[in-house]
């Protein structure tokens, strides 16, 4: 597998294509949005009497609200925009037109089935987790913090399978069975590398986190300020912080999320397609020398 080139290329998709960032601001989990709210007056819940629950409702209820509200919009914009950009990558590396609304629009053509796929996903891990707090209820509670690695290596072959699979899903259309089956064989025939590729990206991931977080304070402290001085409703204050801070949040984790995206795709292109500039390639066969 050649590790430059993936990363080399993903770098310079994200670089060359920006209308890419729009659907790697939602598609990777790279995004990096301005969710900043300080109260000038914190809530003290020291001095909260028993019978004052009404008040912490009254203090929680527009914080809820905002959170659970984005959390809805950018889960339905992730589910559009992921496999948007996995299409718009698929074009432009391996041939034909992209366009921004062209892949837009099949993004929402695999809307349920990336729901579908998210959901089986989401229900696998959490039937994980909740079998292994099961066998430690039932031997000891210690037992949980072994079953930790058993977890994290359930997570690991989750999370590879299924990001193969997405891939799988939007470049050859298929369905979520057929999908999740090419995933497992990719997987299970190349373990060694989905290793090197999640280790590639976790000290990227490192690096770049510590860039853009500099970076986003640097930005996001003016607007903040300015959102502060407009209003001091608190869900007026997430939405204002958000829509704001959203041409920088496509500048910043647009390109971090279509780079980290563009580097598991093209990934997966080398892995299916040894055509591909991303494959191992064999090496030369020998030169038959004179007698």
């Amino acid at each position: 597998m050649n590790y430059g080139k993936i990363v080399e290329d993903s770098f310079g998709l994200g670089w060359k294509y920006k209308s890419l960032w729009f659907f790697g601001l939602f598609a990777g989990s790279f995004g990096e949005f301005n969710f900043q709210y300080k109260a000038d007056e914190p809530f003290d819940f020291e001095t909260l009497e028993y019978d004052s629950y009404q008040s912490v409702l009254e203090y929680l209820a527009p914080i809820l609200a905002a959170v659970l509200v984005m959390v809805f919009v950018l889960s339905i914009l992730r589910l559009i925009c992921s496999p948007a950009l996995v299409d718009g990558v698929n074009k432009i590396t391996r041939g034909g037109t992209y366009k921004f609304w062209d892949s837009y629009s099949r993004g929402l053509d695999f809307f349920w089935r990336y729901l579908g796929i998210n959901v089986l996903f989401a229900a696998v891990m959490i039937g994980v987790i909740i079998v292994s707090l099961g066998i430690a209820v039932l031997i000891h509670w210690l037992i949980f913090f072994l079953m930790i690695p058993v977890i994290m290596i359930f997570g690991f072959v989750g999370s590879s399978v299924f990001g193969l699979a997405e891939r799988s899903l939007v470049v050859r259309d298929n369905s979520i069975g057929d999908a999740l089956e090419e995933g497992w064989v990719l997987f299970k025939n190349n373990i060694g590398k989905c290793i090197v590729i999640v280790l590639i990206i976790f000290g990227l991931a490192l690096a770049l986190a510590i860039v853009l977080a500099l970076m986003g304070f640097m930005f996001y402290f003016p607007i903040n300020l300015l959102v502060g001085g407009i209003t001091e409703n608190i869900a007026l204050t997430f939405v204002l912080a958000f829509i704001l801070g959203l041409p920088v949040s496509i500048v910043l984790g647009g390109f971090g999320g279509t780079f980290f995206h563009s580097l598991y795709t093209l990934f997966y292109f080398g892995l299916v397609d040894p055509s591909t500039p991303y494959a191992a390639h064999p090496p030369a066969a020998p030169t038959p020398t004179q007698p």
